[in-house]
């Protein structure tokens, strides 16, 4: 008995300090935690696409992170826990679906494991690498940025390569916008 009681000790003492050493990068998460939890066949898939999110491959997941802007660069990064995708994951947003329902929190059927979740928080606060931007035939995409006091936000096209914000091209003017949905890659007046 006294064995069973020190070996239950021991084993919660080892996994209250191991440490994740799993890559937070943008290829692992889409591959080991957002296919399997989130793009099942009903869901998040090329094939359903629910309400307009992909989670099967890195490149869909980019292009839903950026374009449905689930984490917004670089916005989210010093808070990643305010970003749409880590609340949605963890206290849950309003239904999109059935508006007035309250909060759902994803992935629906069961709650994503909280090391998963603390994992998708360190990529993005390391810097969200490979989905800060989603890149046109020609390699440029937008950014944009919360205004200071002002509501709004600043546009930009930028090299987008990678999926990673590179040098400015253009600041959009006043009035104009860039996103992946309204002229991905140039200022556009909406």
């Amino acid at each position: 008995m006294n064995r069973l009681v020190l070996a239950g000790a021991l084993l919660a003492g080892a996994c209250g300090n191991a440490l994740d050493d799993r890559p937070p990068t943008l290829d692992y998460i889409t591959e080991t935690i957002l296919a399997p939890s989130c793009a099942t066949a009903e869901c998040h898939s090329a094939f359903k696409r629910q309400v307009g999110d992909v989670f099967d491959t890195p490149a869909s997941t980019r292009r839903t992170i950026v374009g449905n802007r689930l984490v917004v660069y670089p916005d989210d990064v010093a808070d990643p826990a305010g970003s749409f995708l880590v609340t949605t994951l963890t206290v849950g947003q309003p239904s999109i679906l059935r508006p007035g329902s309250g909060n759902v929190r994803m992935p629906y059927d069961a709650a994503m494991p909280d090391a998963d979740i603390e994992l998708i928080k360190t990529w993005i606060g390391q810097g969200m690498l490979g989905a800060q931007c989603e890149p046109d035939a020609h390699s440029r995409g937008c950014s944009s940025t919360a205004v200071a006091g002002q509501p709004g936000r600043a546009y930009r096209v930028v090299e987008c390569v990678d999926g990673n914000v590179g040098a400015d091209i253009t600041v959009c003017a006043a009035g104009q916008v860039c996103s992946v949905y309204t002229g991905n890659g140039q200022c556009v007046t909406p």
